[in-house]
């Protein structure tokens, strides 16, 4: 069912859509651009006569190339993340179900184990499937980021009823979240792991979701690990 947006959002709506496109755009030229640098740095390297420091050389390149191509792409996602035209009635404990799926055999190769609770009936928000998804796999992946050193530790993605908002909670039993890094952690390309393993675009995409759908995403306290609660209004009642 098709949800109008507020006449005083069309202009701020039509605005980021704009900007967003030319974004885009301009990201895609840039990921062309790299993906021809590191295609080149590659043919280069299948050379049987180059010395072994022209190797090493052509190797950082194409590292580069492919560091600098996955920042594009989190770009383009940063772009995107706000919603464009009508919402729909999305039910948050299938995206928390859809999110833990996707990811399920990346968990299960890195020795990770994860753990779904949600609410017993549906909590049902107004807003974009498919961005909704987005955000939630970008926390699950942090979560295996922060575990990733060890091979080893627990995941939970739990959806639940909070008052007027539904919230859906990514919790991890690693190390947490350095005090030092706590007020940086949702600034784009901010990243204490290394890359390109991480771009330091997940959080912030996915709070910018949160934020386009009129709700938030924070660091919540924890005894152990890190938990992150991505909260959004619930759908007004039609009965």
């Amino acid at each position: 069912m098709s949800v109008s947006t507020p006449p005083e959002h069309h202009m701020t709506l039509n605005r980021l859509a704009t900007i967003a496109r030319l974004v885009a755009g301009a990201a895609h030229e840039v990921n062309n651009a790299l993906q021809v640098i590191g295609g080149s740095a590659e043919l280069l390297q299948n050379r049987t006569d180059l010395p072994e420091p022209v190797q090493k050389t052509l190797s950082r390149i194409r590292d580069q190339a492919a560091r600098a191509a996955s920042a594009m792409t989190g770009v383009v996602a940063l772009s995107r993340a706000q919603p464009e035209g009508g919402t729909y009635l999305v039910d948050m404990c299938d995206v928390a179900n859809r999110a833990v799926d996707l990811r399920r055999y990346s968990i299960g190769r890195a020795d990770l184990t994860v753990q779904l609770d949600v609410a017993p009936e549906p909590q049902l928000v107004n807003g974009h499937r498919l961005h909704l998804l987005q955000a939630v796999l970008n926390m699950i992946q942090n979560a295996e980021q922060a575990l990733a050193p060890r091979r080893a530790g627990r995941i939970r993605v739990e959806v639940v009823e909070e008052g007027d908002h539904v919230a859906l909670r990514v919790s991890d039993d690693g190390p947490g979240v350095p005090s030092a890094d706590r007020d940086n952690i949702f600034l784009p390309f901010f990243t204490s792991r290394p890359r390109p393993e991480s771009t330091g675009l997940g959080l912030p995409v996915a709070r910018e979701i949160a934020q386009a759908h009129r709700g938030s995403l924070e660091l919540e306290p924890a005894a152990v690990g890190a938990s992150f609660r991505l909260r959004v209004p619930k759908a007004p009642s039609r009965t």
